[in-house]
């Protein structure tokens, strides 16, 4: 759990830290300034004056080395601590690579502190390459390793996407409680030339560090609709359903990818729906209710996917255009737990129809679930009870 930030007031020359300790805080300058300095009396040497807004004593926040400088204030200070429990709390969501930059930068730092004190110390030692010179930060060998993993999937995925590498899969959603196909989802996956498929939830969180989510999300967009036109006898004119990242959608030209997507390849408006989370829309809530009037404007369909992960409220919706409410597979799960899980989908599904949106319901894995979600108030669903993704040849093979 991170910590809650302490703070220290000095007095003008009160010492900080001074060099040769030992400590596992830094400190962040909001009010006054702060000398660093090595050495006493005519020895000392002062390195910075450093003032709000600037940090002190970082090195101390990803190793437990002596520190390599003295810190003092400059008149009435106020510093902010800042503890390494706090700093890894905030680190453990930051991508890998950016933590790797970090790390190899403080050590960088340390080094070129410690070639400066002896500098002036003694004659200058045999240079040694600076690869062999920096200082091992606790978990420097895990976490390299990572980034060269990330960087290696993030080079290769890159590749699949320019060669259309990736395969595009599509689950049936369908009308209960008869089983009707009425649209598709289209669901990528990544398959290997020894035969595995590497899954969305091992390259998806990948692309959306980095800007390689949009390129992705714009393949999927443009593989759907043109393979939604080349079997549309497979898929009796139904809907295909395509998910749009958050960052996709928060782009200015959102709406003219989608746009040009449809004219470039002859796909019907109405046979498009776009699906987003609820975390998406709430993220700017102004913005996504007019992309989204935009959206409808051209005859497109708008589903709120997983809602229940997220804020798990109706209130905001009559707010925006949607006109799909997929309820999450959880809520499947709970309903064959007990009756609470039943009274809650229920409550859900008979507010949803007063705003004039269907609700599909996610994750159905028995033909006898769906049957009992349809009593319940769910008038679509989706899920192994009804096809399991596969390519649009197959589900024409299977009659869907």
């Amino acid at each position: 759990m991170a910590q809650v930030a302490q703070q220290r007031t000095l007095e003008d020359g009160e010492l900080v830290f001074a060099e040769g300790d030992v400590g596992d805080v830094a400190y962040l300058v909001d009010q006054g300034s702060v000398e660093v300095f090595t050495g006493q009396g005519d020895t000392r040497t002062v390195f910075a004056t450093l003032g709000p807004g600037e940090i002190v004593g970082e090195m101390a926040l990803i190793d437990t080395r002596p520190r390599s400088a003295s810190v003092r204030s400059i008149g009435m200070t106020r510093l902010t601590v800042i503890s390494r429990e706090g700093l890894n709390d905030r680190l453990e969501s930051v991508d890998a690579m950016v933590q790797l930059v970090l790390h190899s930068m403080l050590g960088r730092f340390r080094l070129a502190m410690h070639r400066v004190r002896e500098g002036e110390q003694a004659p200058a030692p045999p240079r040694v390459p600076e690869s062999e010179a920096l200082p091992v930060m606790p978990g420097d060998a895990a976490l390299r390793h990572g980034v060269l993993q990330q960087s290696r999937m993030e080079a290769r995925l890159r590749e699949a996407i320019r060669t259309d590498g990736l395969q595009m899969l599509y689950q049936p959603i369908v009308q209960l409680p008869l089983g009707k196909t009425v649209g598709y989802e289209a669901l990528v996956r990544w398959p290997q030339e020894d035969g595995r498929v590497i899954s969305p939830a091992d390259f998806i969180p990948l692309a959306e560090q980095t800007s390689l989510i949009l390129e992705l999300d714009a393949w999927v967009l443009r593989r759907s609709c043109e393979q939604a036109v080349e079997h549309a006898g497979a898929m009796r004119r139904g809907y295909v359903s395509v998910n749009l990242s958050g960052r996709q959608f928060a782009q200015p030209s959102a709406f003219d990818l989608v746009a040009s997507t449809l004219e470039a390849t002859g796909l019907p408006p109405e046979r498009l729906q776009i699906e987003l989370t609820e975390g998406v829309i709430m993220s700017d809530p102004e913005y996504a209710a007019q992309l989204l009037d935009r959206f409808q404007a051209l005859g497109i369909s708008i589903a709120i996917d997983d809602f229940g992960t997220g804020y798990s409220s109706l209130a905001y919706l009559h707010h925006f255009s949607a006109d799909v409410l997929k309820l999450d597979l959880s809520f499947a799960r709970e309903v064959r737990r007990g009756p609470n899980g039943a009274r809650i989908v229920r409550a859900i599904a008979a507010m949803a129809e007063e705003l004039g949106l269907r609700v599909v319901a996610e994750g159905i894995e028995a033909e006898a679930e769906g049957r009992q979600l349809y009593k319940l108030g769910c008038g679509w669903g989706q899920g192994y009870a009804y096809g399991r993704p596969v390519c649009f040849s197959e589900q024409a093979e299977g009659g869907a």
